[in-house]
């Protein structure tokens, strides 16, 4: 009997700490997004991996999941959104549509799986382009701000690291790049990176190199993935630009049930930016 009640307390302590490491991983002591509007000279930018988690082979966002997305986007009063894991070319064009007449979707499949990559803009592209960095699609658009500044967006999927941490960097690497010839006053890079940048880790020579030209809007707003990390990320250029704080954050997900391969692992990340007058 004694032999017994020593294993179910044993069970228990396994469960506890099984508990405990869940809610450490999971919880994301980053700032919160409260929603506003964004004055005239600001633009908000958001980026969003809306695929789940799953032990299966299709992560990819379903067609049950597209209102949820409108409606959060909603709350964004965003400027650019960029979004990961889309399932079609038709996902970004179904919640432009819902969102109203003037956004407008760009998207390109980024070349793994059925995966598709998109930018949602307010205001129409003056330019769209495609390019392959790392083996990925990039998806690219040239915008105008609403106090008439040219803006240059480049929406990103890297490669997970676990396929090979090479292809990562260099499809991080060549769209900095990219990004540093094109001519636009304000030039922004967004998504999902799949590296864990740590402002406070000098040895990174990824990071120093990003920030030789550009500065990061997310450095401030803490970890926003699992386990203390993140992944997501906005960099700008000029680095001088002003990330408003009050405009910027991580947005909680409410919980939800619904007839998908797994949970929604990321979170919509907002940079709000001033561009001055």
């Amino acid at each position: 009997m004694k032999l017994k009640r020593k294993r179910w307390i044993a069970l228990l302590i396994v469960l506890a700490l099984m508990l405990l490491s869940f809610t450490w991983m999971r919880w994301r002591p980053a700032q919160r997004f409260e929603s506003s509007l964004p004055r005239h000279q600001e633009f908000r930018v958001a980026t969003w991996n809306v695929g789940y988690f799953s032990m299966t082979r299709d992560k990819n966002v379903r067609k049950t999941d597209l209102k949820p997305i409108v409606e959060t986007i909603r709350a964004l009063h965003a400027d650019v959104v960029i979004l990961q894991e889309l399932g079609s070319l038709d996902h970004p064009e179904t919640i432009a549509g819902e969102l109203g007449e003037d956004w407008n979707a760009y998207a390109v499949e980024t070349g793994h799986g059925r995966q598709v990559l998109a930018i949602l803009s307010r205001s129409e592209s003056r330019e769209t382009g495609d390019c392959e960095c790392g083996g990925r699609k990039v998806k690219t658009v040239s915008l105008k701000s609403r106090t008439g500044r040219s803006v240059f967006v480049a929406g990103v999927h890297s490669p997970h690291p676990a396929r090979g941490p090479s292809d990562t960097v260099d499809n991080i690497r060549c769209v900095i790049s990219r990004a540093r010839d094109r001519t636009e006053e304000i030039r922004i890079i967004a998504g999902d990176m799949n590296y864990n940048f740590d402002p406070d880790r000098e040895e990174d020579e990824l990071y120093r190199e990003i920030r030789s030209d550009f500065g990061d809007g997310t450095s401030s707003l803490g970890e926003t993935y699992y386990a203390h990390t993140r992944i997501d990320h906005v960099f700008h250029y000029p680095e001088s630009l002003e990330v408003v704080e009050e405009g910027s954050g991580l947005l909680d997900l409410s919980w939800r049930f619904a007839n998908v391969p797994g949970f929604r692992d990321h979170r919509p990340i907002v940079v709000t930016y001033d561009l001055g007058q």
